[in-house]
């Protein structure tokens, strides 16, 4: 070995600094170094010395390979069959480092001295102010607090502390994607990924894979939540489910609410399932989805009435939900389970009705359908209702003919338009199909008929109230109209109303005895309302109305 070897550098410095620390009467942590180097036992202290400096964490360099102590009993020391009782193993691993056993710390890592002679109080010291440790226990993190505004509910503006965390943010971008409908695919878009990184640079935005896993996992931890408060809620359960088949996919998909009062009396409800129905779409098939939905969420028990549409596949459902939930389970052995949907009754009765009446709208909707096709026609369309001085603030549109909501807004939204559709037929030639006057009072006249039904089919399709206490009154009200418009005179409205009339009394006969117990239940509604409604219900007065409002009472 030269004399200008690092080697022999290195042994000069450590006697040196040996010798330092002999004079002074100590021992330098260079020196036990240089003697764990050179394979020289370092003096041992006497045990009163070491009781009086056991406090001091003896703290070793991690420059060397570390290897976990393997042993049949998690509880001794390594090379010893003694177990280690204290406490504070529970937070720290017993590690081999250089041939030594070290105590490595769970949270910083740090490894400290483990050896017999040493004790443990070095070890509940470094316990106490271990910085990661107090991180985790309290929940914190080390990202450093910044300052943000913010702004009460009265307007004021507010200063509070604010530190970025990488999970809350990947937590409210999946919440933000689900409740706005966003597709997954913008978190690669390029300036979406510049505008966050502008907002926060900590931020690490995902690929749509993680994003769908973040919002799977958020829905598993919610759905998880909803089916035990299912559980704990003590008023039993309406459900309603609805079939459709999706447009673009031809697949048949389903979707199950439920609806309930909570422990405060607040009107509630939840979807339960939005599933994929493979086809065909049988009986069997939708009574077992909706039978598998109701246990999985342990309400089978529970359930009060099924709202359902009005085809005969859904009328077989029942008997198949009413055999596997038993009948004694059941409100009534299962007589009051099956209720039909009053909005969908209500498009039932107006399209068979508008059946006698496409041929006299025709020409307002061939008028709407012509000045709606380009958007030079809408453009020349609204200088001319400017011209005329009509209000086009609310735009005339095409109704779709399979909903009938859609062609009284059309003939609603297009009346106001009269002189406009006028002065257009005299501006443009090839605009022929301009409404006779006639045609034109027989649409006012429709409009103030199905208003009635408009407004009392958003009234039905409320969530935030309950309609059963208003049901009653409503479909009363119906059927009187109903009744007036088959003496009005008019061939075109009698016709109409026969076909509203039959299929009135097809769906809405078993039901009324229910719906008069919500209505009395309505402490607005007294015996006298139930008697006029079904005066309404039935054109009569007398005993047999009275008879029926006896039987609803018992």
């Amino acid at each position: 070995m030269s004399p200008t070897s690092p080697a022999a550098c290195n042994i000069v410095r450590s006697l040196r600094a040996t010798k330092m620390a002999t004079a002074s009467g100590s021992q330098s942590p260079l020196s036990i170094g240089s003697q764990a180097e050179f394979g020289t036992p370092s003096r041992s202290p006497s045990p009163q010395v070491e009781s009086e400096n056991d406090s001091v964490p003896i703290e070793i360099e991690d420059d060397d390979e570390v290897i976990e102590v393997e042993g049949e009993d998690d509880g001794a020391e390594a090379g010893s069959k003694r177990k280690l009782t204290s406490a504070v193993w529970k937070e720290f691993k017993r590690v081999k480092f250089n041939g030594n056993v070290r105590a490595k710390c769970n949270y910083c890592s740090k490894k400290l001295s483990a050896t017999s002679t040493n004790g443990t109080k070095h070890l509940h010291n470094h316990l106490k102010g271990c910085v990661q440790r107090k991180i985790k226990l309290n929940g914190k993190t080390l990202a450093q607090a910044s300052l943000r505004f913010g702004r009460t509910d009265a307007g004021a503006v507010t200063v509070e502390n604010y530190t970025f965390d990488q999970e809350i943010a990947r937590k409210e971008l999946s919440s933000m994607i689900v409740l706005h409908e966003y597709p997954l695919s913008m978190v690669d878009h390029v300036g979406f990924r510049r505008f966050v990184g502008a907002l926060q640079p900590l931020f690490k935005i995902g690929t749509r894979n993680t994003i769908r896993s973040d919002i799977m996992a958020q829905y598993e931890v919610e759905r998880k939540k909803a089916i035990e408060y299912m559980a704990s809620i003590q008023s039993r359960v309406a459900i309603t489910s609805d079939l459709w088949t999706s447009d673009n996919q031809k697949r048949g998909y389903m979707a199950i609410t439920a609806h309930f009062i909570d422990e405060s009396w607040t009107l509630r409800n939840i979807i339960m399932r939005f599933i994929y129905v493979p086809a065909p779409h049988t009986a069997e098939v939708i009574g077992e989805e909706l039978y598998e939905s109701l246990v999985e969420w342990n309400l089978d028990e529970k359930i009060s009435s099924v709202t359902l549409d009005n085809c005969t596949t859904n009328d077989a459902v029942i008997p198949y939900l009413v055999r596997n939930i038993g009948r004694h389970k059941l409100m009534n052995d299962g007589k009051l389970l099956h209720m039909r949907c009053s909005a969908h009754i209500l498009n039932l009765i107006v399209k068979d009705g508008l059946e006698e009446l496409k041929n006299a709208i025709e020409n307002i909707r061939d008028s709407v359908a012509y000045w709606t096709a380009t958007p030079k026609r809408i453009e020349k369309f609204e200088e001319i209702a400017k011209f005329v001085k009509v209000d086009t603030k609310i735009k005339i549109g095409l109704d779709c003919k399979t909903r009938w909501n859609s062609t009284f807004i059309m003939l609603n939204t297009a009346l106001p338009y009269k002189p406009a559709f006028i002065r257009a037929s005299r501006v443009d030639r090839q605009y022929t199909s301009l409404p006779s006057e006639e045609e034109w009072k027989f649409a006012e006249e429709v409009v103030g008929r199905l208003k009635m039904f408009y407004d009392i089919t958003k009234l039905f399709s409320g969530t935030d109230y309950v309609t059963a206490n208003i049901y009653f009154t409503r479909i009363a009200k119906i059927r009187k109209q109903i009744r007036q418009w088959s003496t009005c005179g008019s061939p075109l409205v009698e016709a109409m109303s026969a076909n509203m009339i039959a299929k009135f009394d097809k769906y809405w006969t078993d039901i009324q005895g229910l719906m008069g117990i919500a209505t009395l239940l309505d402490h607005r509604c007294k015996t006298t309302v139930l008697l006029i409604c079904y005066e309404d219900l039935l054109g009569v007065r007398g005993r047999e109305c009275e008879d029926k409002v006896i039987e609803v009472k018992n």
